[in-house]
């Protein structure tokens, strides 16, 4: 067990939700396997669905903190959009399979996170236009509105993250989203002996 109680509950409690989904996740299983009582965890959480949302919060603040790491560990712009890009797919992948989660409980999850979505994905959005302003200020990129083109590579990304999680990653699937991805940033990209391409 964690030395931070609460810390130790929101842990317990993301895996009994990944396992069994929000309905039969019993605080009774979180408590036992947060090595608490189960009046501990009302110490720190008034309610399930308290509990739930600050596990749906916590899981998307590592998975941003994880993208800013990726992103920054890139050197260009151009490999900046695709670590951002494999990184989400990564996360998705490992949410669907490390945890073999059921597809209902996938979905029961989903729905209960709708109302946080559009917070992650505000803050996705925000990092991907970032990487395509900058990688217009250095004449690699000519994107004419970042934000609007950040915003949908997010969406496309969460599209097929719905495809990933409910049918798995085949090789073939994961080639096509290599080649469609490929396409896409090779788009950013000015033509040759324009005057925003530098060489």
């Amino acid at each position: 067990m964690s030395s931070d109680p609460r810390s130790a509950i929101l842990n317990a409690a993301g895996e009994v939700f990944a396992r069994f989904g929000f309905k039969k996740a019993s605080m009774e299983d979180i408590a036992r396997r947060a090595g608490v009582g189960k009046g501990s965890i009302y110490l720190h959480f008034e309610s399930k669905d308290e509990l739930f949302e600050a596990c749906l919060r916590l899981s998307q603040a590592q998975a941003i903190a994880e993208l800013e790491t990726v992103v920054r560990r890139a050197t260009t712009p151009e490999d900046q959009v695709r670590a951002f890009i494999q990184c989400k797919l990564e996360q998705t992948s490992r949410m669907a399979h490390g945890q073999r989660l059921q597809v209902e409980t996938i979905f029961e999850m989903g729905t209960q996170a709708l109302r946080l979505m559009p917070e992650l994905q505000e803050k996705e959005t925000a990092l991907l236009a970032r990487i395509l302003t900058e990688g217009n200020a250095q004449g690699v990129f000519a994107v004419a509105a970042p934000h609007p083109v950040a915003m949908g590579l997010v969406e496309t990304l969460a599209a097929f993250s719905v495809k990933l999680l409910t049918l798995g990653s085949s090789a073939p699937f994961r080639e096509a989203l290599d080649a469609y991805f490929d396409v896409f940033i090779r788009g950013l990209v000015p033509p040759r002996g324009s005057p925003s391409h530098k060489s």
